[in-house]
């Protein structure tokens, strides 16, 4: 996995995907997720927007087909701390 540290990212395309971010702002940013592995230790995302492409897109739209998630997600999303998804 790539480690991307102490960067501050704004209006720019990240691929989450086989990246672990430490120490890093993302601003209206568009993440770019998969379903690959990703992790980010001590991070905020501040009006960021999320893409879904690939496997993730496939289960979103599965999960939509069963009312589990709203057909218009909110547009920007917004978090701190840490997360790992493996």
């Amino acid at each position: 996995m790539k480690v991307i540290a102490n960067q501050d990212l704004k209006d720019t395309v990240v691929q989450m995907d086989e990246h672990h971010f430490e120490n890093c702002t993302l601003t209206q940013s568009v993440l770019v997720f998969s379903g690959g592995d990703f992790s980010w230790t001590n991070c905020r995302f501040e009006n960021c927007q999320i893409r879904f492409t690939g496997a993730a897109q496939r289960t979103i739209q599965f999960l939509r087909h069963f009312g589990m998630v709203p057909q218009k997600a909110p547009a920007k999303a917004q978090a701190a701390g840490s997360s790992s998804v493996h």
